[in-house]
Order: C-alpha cells, then sequence, then structure tokens
C-alpha cells in the first residue's frame, strides 16, 4: 500500500487522523461489550480488528511519527476500554471508601490510563510489523500482547484484571487449554483470530486478489485443536472428578450493606444471619460452611470472647465453619501490633483448627504504597493501620485434605492458586466483599477471573461473596451453582477433593506467557539493533 490513500479502504487507512481515533474508540467498546456483564464473548475475537486498521500506514510511513501515533492510538483504545471496565473504582472509593469525587474520579482515569499505555505499547508493537509476512505477525501479534498482559499482571503490585483470555469464560471448550497455558492460552488464540480476521478483511476491501491462504489455514488450524483439546478434556475431567472423594458444603451469602457491615449495633444481627445460614446448611447435611470475606465484623487474636461468637455457632449446627475475619498479634521484633486479613477455621467442638492470613494486599486498601510520602491517602478498609501480608499460599488443614484460600482479589493472581494446589490444596475456596463494587460490572467480572482458577488447576473453586455473586465451579470451569447480586441465602453442594497428578500449569505456570515475553522482546531488540546498524 503507498503513502496515499487508496479510495476503496480510505475509511479505514486515509490521512484523517479522526478516523483512526474513531476506530480505535470501536475497538475499545467492542472489548468492554465481550467482557461480563455483557459477556458478548465472540466480539473479542474481532474486537483488535478495527484498531489493526486503524494502525495501517498510509500518514504513519515516517518511522518515529507513526511510532508516536501508533501509541496514542493505542493509548485511546485502551483507554476506552479500560475506563469501562475498572470505572467501579469510583463506586468503591466514593460511596463505600468517603473519598471524595474530586479525587476518586482522577484516580480512576488515571489508572485506567496506565492500563492504556500497555495497549499504546502493543499498538506501536503492531505498527512495527506492518509490511511483515502475515505468517510472522500471526505469531508476533498474540505473543507481544500477551507478553505485555503478563507485564502488567505483575509490574506495580500488579493487576491483571480483564485479561483478553477471560473474556471467553462463557465458551467451555476454548477454556480447557488453560490447565496447560493458563489465561495466557486463551488471549494468545483470541488475539490470533484477529490477526487472521484483519488480513482477511483488508485483502477484500482492497481487492488484492491475494488471500492471505496460509495465514488463515494457521489461524483455523489453531482454534480446531484448542476446541479439540477442550472437547476432550470436558469429557475426561468430568469423568475424573466424579470418582474423587467427596464432601457437602454450604456456601453463605449474608448479603450485608457495607454501610452496615462496621457499625457495632449491628454486629449482633449481622451474626444471627450467618447462624440462620450456617444451621440452614446444617440442617441439609453440610460437613463444612463457608462464610465471606471478614464476616464476623469484629478483630480477634487466638481464642478470645469475640472468636468464641463463630465458635458457638460451629458447635451449634456440629459443622466445621470457614470464616473471613480480621486477626491481629503482637510483633516482638517490632514492639508493635500487625493486623491480617484472615481466614479461619472453626471445628464442629468451636475450636479454632486452622488459619490463612491474606498474601497478596489491595494497594490504597489494606495498605499505603510509599506511606511515608503519602499520608493524605485514606484507607478503604476499616481496619486499625495497615494490613501485613501473610507467608504465603500454604493451604489449611480441613481433616485430612488441604484447603487453598484466596482472598478478595487474590483470586485474580494465578500464581496464587496454583501455589496453593501445588501445596497440597484440594480444593480452592474464595472468600471475598464485593460490596466495595455495589451493582457495577465489577462483581460479575470478578466472578469470571475467580473461575478459572478451578480449570487452570483442575480443582472445585467454592466461592463466599457477601453480597454476590457466590458460586460452586467445577474443575470444567462449569458453574453449578450460584448466587445472584444482594441475595441473602446458602449454597448447598456436594463437592470432591482433588486427586491425582496435578496438571501442566499447576507444575510448570506461567512458562507460556515467558515464552511469548521472550518471543516478543527478541523481536524488539534485533529492530532496535538493525536500526542502531
Amino acid at each position: 500500500m503507498t503513502s496515499s490513500c487508496n479510495q476503496n479502504i480510505a475509511l479505514f487507512t486515509a490521512g484523517c487522523f479522526k478516523k483512526r481515533i474513531a476506530l480505535a474508540m470501536l475497538s475499545g467498546v467492542l472489548l468492554i461489550l465481550s467482557f461480563a456483564p455483557f459477556g458478548v464473548a465472540l466480539l473479542a475475537w474481532v474486537a483488535f480488528v478495527p484498531l489493526f486498521f486503524a494502525l495501517r500506514t498510509g500518514d504513519m510511513d515516517k518511522v518515529e511519527t507513526g511510532l508516536k501515533k501508533a501509541f496514542v492510538i493505542g493509548i485511546i483504545a485502551g483507554f476506552v476500554f479500560y475506563v469501562g471496565t475498572v470505572y467501579w473504582v469510583v463506586n468503591s472509593m466514593f460511596f463505600y471508601g468517603g473519598v471524595p469525587l474530586y479525587f476518586s474520579v482522577p484516580i480512576m482515569l488515571v489508572l485506567a490510563l496506565y492500563l492504556a499505555v500497555y495497549t499504546g505499547v502493543f499498538a506501536m508493537f503492531a505498527h512495527v510489523t506492518n509490511g511483515m509476512g502475515g505468517l510472522s505477525r500471526l505469531v508476533l501479534l498474540p505473543s507481544a500482547w500477551v507478553g505485555l498482559e503478563y507485564l502488567r499482571a505483575h509490574l506495580l503490585s500488579g493487576f491483571p484484571w480483564v485479561l483478553l483470555g477471560y473474556s471467553q469464560m462463557p465458551y467451555l471448550p476454548v477454556i480447557q487449554i488453560a490447565d496447560v497455558t493458563g489465561v495466557w492460552g486463551i488471549s494468545f488464540v483470541v488475539m490470533t483470530m484477529n490477526a487472521a480476521i484483519f488480513f482477511l478483511s483488508s485483502a477484500l476491501i482492497e481487492r488484492r486478489g491475494v488471500f492471505p491462504v496460509k495465514e488463515l489455514l494457521v489461524a483455523f488450524a489453531l482454534v480446531a485443536s484448542i476446541l479439540s483439546y477442550g472437547f476432550i478434556r470436558l469429557k475426561q475431567v468430568e469423568g475424573d472428578f466424579f470418582s474423587w472423594r467427596s464432601f457437602r458444603v454450604g456456601v453463605a451469602q449474608g448479603s450485608i450493606e457495607q454501610s452496615l457491615k462496621w457499625d457495632e449495633a449491628f454486629q449482633g444481627s449481622t451474626m444471627e444471619i450467618y447462624r440462620a445460614l450456617t444451621k440452614k446448611a446444617a440442617d441439609l447435611g453440610a460437613h463444612l460452611v463457608i462464610w465471606p470475606e471478614s464476616a464476623a465484623p469484629f478483630f480477634i487474636n487466638g481464642d478470645g470472647p469475640d472468636a468464641a461468637v463463630v465458635g458457638t455457632i460451629a458447635k451449634e449446627s456440629r459443622t466445621f465453619v470457614l470464616t473471613g475475619i480480621d486477626t491481629y498479634a503482637r510483633n516482638p521484633l517490632s514492639r508493635t501490633t500487625d493486623f491480617f486479613n484472615s481466614a479461619v477455621l472453626f471445628s464442629p467442638s468451636g475450636e479454632m483448627t486452622a488459619k490463612y492470613d491474606k498474601t497478596h494486599l489491595v494497594p490504597f486498601g489494606e495498605y499505603v504504597p510509599l506511606k511515608r510520602f503519602l499520608p493524605f491517602i485514606k484507607k478503604l478498609t476499616a481496619g486499625v493501620g495497615d494490613f501485613k501480608e501473610g507467608p504465603g499460599p500454604v493451604p489449611l488443614k480441613f481433616i485430612s485434605d488441604g484447603v487453598g484460600m484466596l482472598i478478595c482479589y487474590e483470586a485474580i493472581f494465578p500464581e496464587i492458586a496454583r501455589g496453593a494446589v501445588k501445596n497440597g490444596a484440594a480444593v480452592l475456596v474464595n472468600i471475598t466483599n464485593d460490596a466495595w463494587f455495589g451493582k457495577s460490572s465489577a462483581p460479575y467480572q470478578h466472578f469470571d477471573m475467580s473461575a478459572l482458577r478451578a480449570v487452570e488447576n483442575r480443582v472445585f473453586l467454592l466461592r463466599s461473596a457477601n453480597t454476590g455473586i457466590s458460586g460452586v465451579v467445577d474443575p470444567t470451569g462449569r458453574v453449578r451453582k450460584k448466587l445472584g447480586l444482594f441475595e441473602r441465602d446458602v449454597i448447598n453442594a456436594v463437592v470432591g477433593m482433588r486427586s491425582g497428578s496435578p496438571t501442566i500449569y499447576t507444575i510448570y505456570g506461567d512458562v507460556f506467557a515467558y515464552w511469548c515475553l521472550a518471543v516478543s522482546s527478541a523481536f524488539c531488540a534485533a529492530i532496535i539493533f538493525k536500526r542502531r546498524s
């Protein structure tokens, strides 16, 4: 294609920068619609096509000018997407954290802009590959995207929210590859099809008469392989987990309003709600009843009067109770008191038998990064002082098996769930208080991201959320039972404790993401070296 605009593709490649911006914004909107609660997952397979057209040459032939424009175009696409998927930050900070709008809105916009930088870098990468062979781009584009997703998931504490692969949660055959590659493999496949569809669309619009046959064959062969693997694994895994040792569980959803949760006047009524839900589950035969994050609205230090409140409920119901509760302990080294966001297991005799302390804390929620330099930041949690990190993904001992705990947004970090299963967990439990999110898209997205942990490690995932969404997810990612937002009830279900060999992903982790990062980094290094030479 020449630097002038072909009339057949003027809409896509014209020197008019406004048209490029419109195409970038369209990609952002399509991505928003791909994720829950809209859940039009098929749109994710074409969402990047407008962006790729916006990155065509035309007025972007010059290297430096083209890269700058590509970065801006990518930033715009990403900014639209992330504003549409992380807007709930304002809801959390303003309505529940008491942070004024003039502060919470800019924080959300800065977060969206930061996340959009990754899309901007990807757009630069895509622009640089213009003019390369289609097969090379078919490998490089998805590799670059996955590599950037991996960086986003780990840099600056990490924020792996709405990774591209999570859009495919409604399509069970597609997501089965996660037990090999994690979420990264799903993202790779979706981006590969975006690239292939772009190549085809470009050929049709330009009427070149030369179709990207090889590229389409490779892309469709990849998708066919993934689907074949998915259907085979669905049948295999379902056959496996029905042979596992089973137990009956109750998953409680108290639906306590955030504004009342820490009000001392409502502590008694809160505990009565969980007493009733626990009794209901126990009457149905539950061996274990799970309460959400910070369900017990007080701090405990070992066996004290407050802990006895939960212990009494477990004793009355003659069942194990696993509850989220904030704990504290004296630090002999610093001679200060450390606070933890914890999960505590109470036995049918009412005794505390195990405790897990949250490992990955929420920045500006459970601790303040650079607190010395940012003393004015208000924390969103009701705890006293900063929370401390726990020792890591150590499973709780439940009878003879391990329970892997994921507190709140720990569930969106695959390495924590993987670490728990690798350390002996036979089932995963995610407890969370998503009341912070209100009636936004966040609870739906949070649920989907949590559910993929079951597929990656081939275990049951039990999710108890204060105001929803609670559920039971089997090792194929199928949601067996679920409670909607702001329902007050308890799920009763029979689940299995995993046995047998761990998955490839459990053993080797993010090796596929490392490979993608290595491929894209090597390409970038080669380009830089070539231009300097």
